[in-house]
């Protein structure tokens, strides 16, 4: 599934630092997010890096706040694998659970 740049941020995100696992291909990447919306995240330097071949592809997200757990599907949608003054190495994911259950859900993540 591929989004174009407008429907990517038809969402304002929140800046906010939260604990994730992010299981790709079978293998674990975690992290902090840098930024969340109600559609998707900035996943903000992953342990082990990710690589180009990452891109498009779909994973199972779990996101942490206090003791509260949020799984999600998800599409890698974009990567940065330098530094720059844009973005942090890190992947920006979009949502691909759209139901309302969901959307309430990531809305009790954020402050």
């Amino acid at each position: 599934m591929t989004f174009s740049q407008a429907d990517r941020r038809r969402h304002a995100r929140i800046t906010i630092e939260l604990e994730y696992h992010l299981l790709l291909n079978g293998k674990e990447y975690t992290g902090k997010t840098a930024n969340i919306s109600i559609s998707g995240a900035y996943l903000s330097s992953p342990v082990p890096k990710l690589r180009l071949s990452c891109l498009s592809q779909i994973g199972n997200l779990t996101i942490k706040r206090n003791d509260e757990l949020l799984s999600l599907k998800c599409e890698i949608v974009h990567l940065t694998t330098k530094e720059d003054e844009a973005f942090p190495i890190g992947a920006g994911v979009c949502f691909l659970d759209n139901d309302e259950q969901t959307r309430q859900a990531i809305l009790k993540l954020i402050p």
